[in-house]
């Protein structure tokens, strides 16, 4: 997250911390409204802290002797998850026995330059479109894959972590004055149907994009060290959490 999130995080938890029901906002009204699982004092005190590092749980808010994790984003182009792609295969060794073949064109792909571990010349990086079309088998690879198991994943890459220590029960889309909040569960259950699949995504994951961090094509020192990552994104995170949040009221 750019330093506006982290900004936005703040101001969030500034809005809310040490504050009665009753001086808040309406949009932060309907925050509280919508995460309280007890009825609601207009006289009840709030109080938020951040948490962030590497758990998915951005703000914790307690109100009613409750505690309720928001994973808080802002912006377009959300980035939901990033991890180092050596990391990631050890996972995906781990829990799912992936081939050595399938483990080579992850790697193929996140390095983009004809190497399994980033060594290729500057020269032969290529960006994710120009991938596809060199290596259609490799992509479809790794497509059939994460299509197969885009639920689990999904959740690890939105909810659980790699190595968080705090799991969101919501996420809040938006700022202090405006916004929308989803349930971490209904989010991941919408994310994984497949008629709401990213097809047009080089390499989908459900609604989400995987892709490399930073290939740095044209070379130099500034993103070099962004190389070698996978990251998950969720771009159309704005008008995607507003279906979700009236496909839950629908369901009420």
């Amino acid at each position: 997250m750019g330093q506006d999130g982290f900004e936005n995080e703040t101001l969030l938890m500034e809005a809310l911390n040490n504050k009665r029901f009753n001086e808040l906002n309406k949009n932060l009204k309907d925050v509280i409204t919508f995460t309280s699982e007890k009825p609601l004092n207009e006289n009840m005190l709030i109080q938020a802290y951040k948490v962030g590092g590497v758990n998915k749980t951005d703000l914790v808010i307690e109100f009613n002797s409750e505690q309720y994790n928001i994973s808080i984003k802002k912006g377009t182009g959300n980035s939901v998850h990033q991890e180092k792609v050596d990391e990631f295969i050890l996972f995906l060794q781990k829990e799912y026995g992936i081939s050595d073949e399938l483990k080579d064109d992850i790697l193929y792909f996140i390095w983009g330059d004809g190497t399994l571990d980033g060594t290729g010349n500057v020269s032969d990086r290529i960006d994710a479109p120009e991938f596809k079309r060199k290596y259609p088998d490799k992509v479809n690879n790794i497509r059939t894959f994460f299509h197969e198991n885009k639920k689990d994943l999904i959740e690890r890459f939105l909810i659980k972590g790699v190595k968080s220590d705090s799991s969101p029960d919501y996420i809040y889309y938006g700022t202090p004055e405006n916004g929308t909040i989803v349930n971490a569960k209904d989010a991941l259950e919408w994310l994984a149907d497949d008629k709401n699949e990213k097809t047009r995504a080089t390499i989908p994951v459900g609604r989400l994009t995987f892709q490399a961090w930073n290939r740095n094509i044209n070379g130099g020192d500034k993103s070099e060290y962004k190389r070698g990552a996978i990251q998950l994104k969720w771009e159309s995170f704005r008008k995607d959490s507003k279906i979700i949040a009236k496909g839950n009221k629908n369901d009420q």
